[in-house]
């Protein structure tokens, strides 16, 4: 993915428990680009969004391909991310990872072991993020699919924008 263009920022997305980490982790390591996880970064260190922000400002000077994931919850922040990206000369590239919300219980259930404390995560979850405005135009993929699936349908979406040359 790197070469003489700009190097891709891959800036994923979604509601928790979608698949969101798994698909960055797969990717990167297919990829081998780096991989920053704000959220957990956040949870296990207390990391704050501006030492987040200026994490990302110090990695994105190896120019290379990179993986974000988290703190990407509402537009405000998306758009934040992204505009800092391009001007080191990234080419960002947002991921939106949807999954039912059934499913998403079902994972939940699995991450809590009360079902009062995974309603109550899930429900303070979901006030936080925002869907994307039609300007921001994402990639969707599912994360229910497969991790081949969904590196297949985000490198065909970016052969269609004519960000990757088939």
């Amino acid at each position: 993915m790197n070469g003489k263009s700009k190097p891709y920022a891959i800036l994923v997305f979604g509601a928790p428990m979608s698949g969101k980490t798994t698909f960055a982790d797969q990717f990167s390591a297919r990829f081998n680009a780096p991989f920053l996880n704000l959220s957990e970064l956040h949870e296990e260190h207390n990391i704050s969004r501006k030492v987040a922000l200026n994490l990302i400002a110090q990695i994105s000077k190896c120019k290379q391909t990179l993986v974000i994931e988290g703190a990407l919850d509402t537009e405000k922040q998306r758009n934040e991310i992204r505009t800092m990206l391009e001007k080191a000369g990234y080419r960002p590239v947002l991921v939106w990872v949807q999954t039912d919300l059934n499913e998403i219980k079902h994972r939940m259930r699995h991450k809590y072991k009360k079902v009062d404390d995974a309603k109550i995560a899930l429900a303070n979850s979901y006030k936080k993020i925002e869907a994307p405005s039609e300007l921001e135009n994402p990639l969707v993929i599912s994360g229910k699919h497969t991790f081949q699936t969904q590196c297949k349908n985000v490198l065909t979406g970016l052969s269609e924008r004519g960000a990757i040359k088939k």
